[in-house]
């Protein structure tokens, strides 16, 4: 920080904090100039600068985030802002007050820009980076980008059956798209789909519950029974009563169906499954 004089910059009174975290020399440095700044009510490219130098340091400096988004929209550099925050976000893929910039930029320009692009290339690295998954949620329902997203949210399921997030997230498209939040139907063909779906996914790692809590969560959603489920129950139950089921979640879900069930039959073969 050669070019600024810290102590000029610095606030001209501050309270004295209860406890002092022991920064280093440098760092305190740049801390109090942004302070001083703000206190100053000063947005400068002087102050933009001292920002950059903070985040360096620390990505997670929420100030010194806010500052830079006051910085850009005053002077008109939103765009090259969310240019600099992509980089940061490639550079900084967990840090939540990294992606939460970039999403305020989108907000100010009201455009999705490259966060399609952004969230794939992070998942990409990393399949199950919430920030990436949570913001990819919320770019795809701000700007109706549904129109890819099944194709999308599939190849990661081919490419990892047991990613959680992923089946998280086709449970969101198919919540958004398929979906009468006034009628309270799903449509029964995405529904048939959707389950047949995740029943020859589980196949493929029988010991895996995503396809499993997936069917529930969409039970739950059209507020049907288990048992309604098209092709469940023959996916799970048994050809022979007496025949233990080894698998603890296909023996789970069929004690599930059971268990629904009015008959007391039904509930004590349930308790029968674990005993």
């Amino acid at each position: 920080m050669d070019a600024f004089d810290t102590a000029e910059l610095a606030p001209s009174s501050e309270i004295a904090p209860v406890g002092c975290i022991p920064y280093e020399k440098e760092y305190e440095g740049y801390w109090r100039a942004l302070r001083g700044a703000i206190q100053r009510e000063e947005v400068s490219d002087r102050g933009a600068t001292i920002s950059d130098l903070l985040i360096d340091n620390n990505p997670g400096h929420y100030t010194a985030w806010e500052y830079r988004r006051k910085w850009a929209v005053q002077e008109g550099l939103v765009n090259e802002e969310i240019e600099y925050a992509t980089e940061q976000v490639v550079s900084n893929p967990k840090n939540y007050q990294v992606w939460h910039h970039h999403r305020r930029l989108v907000e100010i320009l009201d455009k999705p820009v490259d966060a399609l692009e952004l969230t794939q290339d992070s998942l990409e690295q990393d399949a199950k980076n919430y920030h990436a998954w949570s913001y990819r949620q919320w770019i795809v329902k701000k700007f109706d980008l549904f129109s890819n997203e099944l194709e999308f949210v599939s190849k990661l399921i081919d490419a990892d059956v047991r990613n959680n997030s992923a089946w998280n997230y086709r449970y969101f498209l198919i919540r958004e798209t398929k979906f009468d939040p006034h009628s309270r139907v799903v449509e029964e063909p995405s529904l048939v789909q959707e389950t047949s779906y995740a029943i020859r996914k589980s196949r493929l790692a029988p010991h895996n519950e995503s396809p499993w809590n997936y069917i529930r969560a969409l039970a739950r959603l059209a507020r049907i029974p288990l048992a309604d489920v098209v092709g469940l129950v023959d996916a799970v139950r048994p050809s022979n009563p007496q025949t233990t089921i080894e698998n603890r979640f296909t023996a789970h879900m069929y004690a599930d169906i059971l268990t629904e069930s009015d008959s007391s039959a039904d509930k004590e073969a349930a308790a029968k499954l674990f005993q």
